[in-house]
């Protein structure tokens, strides 16, 4: 099937700026010249670069035009790290704004993976990650009162999440479960990205747990489309394929 002509001069685009034809914060070529090269009309160029800027792959700016974006951040999904430990490794800046720390009654799906009693309240924060002065990842956690009582008026929680909990509470995360979807963005987390709203985003259920296998934090994160999220997998032995396998057969 031919791809529709904005869809081609989307990938054009995108493969010109990331062979570094433009570098992050050059201005590209106005609407109209582009229409003049691909030898199109300019609704087909916005289409392409409306694309590229849900993306996250430029950014256009009122009165000035569009430029490349900076070089997003990687996220190690097999590296149990921190946001901001994970960033640093990589030599980024990292800022995090902090939108939200209090105490209330968390949704239920909250309650549920958290374990919690009904009506048992838990320490909601959330925060905007912003790397090389670009909002990146809104992030919201959840967890249990009980547990991190005054981690609401935590000032740490402008930096690490996990450093306050392992600073103040002793308490060490040592496993996490996450679940991707792609996505829309909200309103609410569209402005905080400065992203249109019903743009494509990235949704990160995160559930962490202690060394008693008791889980610590439900955390909701929206990312910025562009992000690479790099993977580690190992090949299994026969013999630990078969172990996992439901009828001990193997698959």
């Amino acid at each position: 099937m031919t791809k529709p002509v904005h869809v081609s001069i989307r990938d054009d685009l995108r493969l010109r700026i990331t062979a570094g034809e433009w570098a992050a914060g050059d201005r590209l070529p106005s609407e109209t010249d582009l229409a003049a090269r691909y030898g199109v009309a300019r609704m087909t160029v916005r289409q392409a670069i409306g694309a590229l800027a849900a993306e996250g792959v430029v950014v256009r700016r009122q009165g000035l035009g569009t430029f490349a974006a900076e070089r997003l951040p990687t996220r190690r999904v097999g590296a149990l790290l921190s946001f901001t430990e994970e960033m640093r490794s990589q030599g980024r800046d990292v800022e995090t704004k902090l939108i939200k720390a209090a105490v209330e009654q968390p949704p239920d799906q909250v309650r549920e993976t958290l374990q919690l009693a009904a009506y048992a309240a838990a320490v909601t924060v959330q925060r905007v990650r912003i790397v090389d002065d670009n909002p990146i990842v809104v992030q919201s956690s959840w967890l249990p009162y009980a547990r991190f009582a005054g981690l609401d008026a935590e000032p740490l929680l402008k930096g690490s999440l996990y450093a306050a909990i392992e600073g103040r509470y002793g308490i060490r995360i040592l496993r996490a479960r996450q679940v991707f979807a792609a996505t829309a963005a909200g309103e609410p987390e569209a402005a905080l990205l400065e992203l249109e709203p019903g743009s494509p985003v990235l949704r990160i259920t995160r559930t962490t747990y202690d060394g008693a296998n008791c889980p610590v934090e439900f955390a909701m994160s929206t990312m910025r489309p562009g992000a690479p999220i790099e993977t580690m997998m190992e090949r299994a032995s026969v013999r630990q394929r078969r172990e996992r396998a439901p009828d001990g057969r193997g698959v």
